[in-house]
């Protein structure tokens, strides 16, 4: 379960808010009748089903789901969930619980790779297993060599030439060694050299189980 927001907010004001932290586009309203809300789909990101114009898609997903819910359309083509009080708390747990969580997880490594000078990188959530770090830095990768070095690995850049194709590439494979000693499996860390209208780019990808691990280890060895 979410943790609730003040119980004194409206099941509405939970609903939009637990869309908005799993960043879901989605408008809610109170229906006529006052017993039902309506959940507006703006959008086809993160929902359980393909396409958010499907109302067929939609009904189908409540049905397995065993949700005692409707949806149909809305005069501009947006699939409209229509929840009775009963259904309000489990639609909202099934659409958001997950993303929150992998949310949360990014915006604590976040923090944390802000709070130890890591500047430069940008945490953001791929898919609900997975993170994506990418540091983007004109000064030959430092950041990424920072990085590195706050992980234990002072030499990570030694003999590397780090403003061609090549070092970099070398620095990627040497820094998920490094990442992979700090959490585990799976890490991946691919560089991308720059061009005239983008910086050079390393791109980081951890399981999103493997965040509080990191999160950790940063803490431990941050200055």
């Amino acid at each position: 379960m979410i943790p609730l927001e003040a119980e004194d907010t409206s099941p509405q004001e939970r609903m939009q808010r637990s869309l908005d932290r799993a960043r879901i586009t989605a408008r809610v309203e109170s229906a006529d009748d006052r017993t039902t809300l309506r959940v507006v789909l703006l959008g086809s990101r993160r929902l359980p089903f393909a396409h958010y114009r499907d109302a067929g898609e939609a009904t189908e997903w409540l049905k397995n789901a065993e949700i005692r819910a409707t949806a149909d359309t809305d005069e501009e083509d947006n699939v409209v969930l229509h929840l009775p009080g009963g259904a309000v708390d489990a639609v909202r747990d099934l659409l958001t619980t997950a993303y929150i969580r992998a949310e949360d997880a990014a915006d604590t490594l976040q923090h944390a790779l802000h709070q130890a000078d890591i500047d430069l990188a940008e945490v953001t959530v791929k898919t609900l297993d997975a993170l994506v770090i990418e540091i983007a830095d004109c000064d030959n990768l430092e950041t990424g060599v920072n990085l590195g070095v706050l992980l234990g690995a002072d030499d990570i850049a030694h003999g590397l030439t780090l403003h061609r194709p090549k070092g970099m590439r070398k620095l990627a494979h040497r820094l998920q060694l490094v990442l992979t000693g700090a959490v585990g499996r799976g890490v991946s860390v691919h560089a991308e050299p720059g061009c005239e209208h983008r910086d050079d780019r390393l791109l980081i990808g951890l399981h999103t189980d493997q965040a509080p691990r990191l999160v950790s280890r940063i803490n431990t060895t941050a200055p």
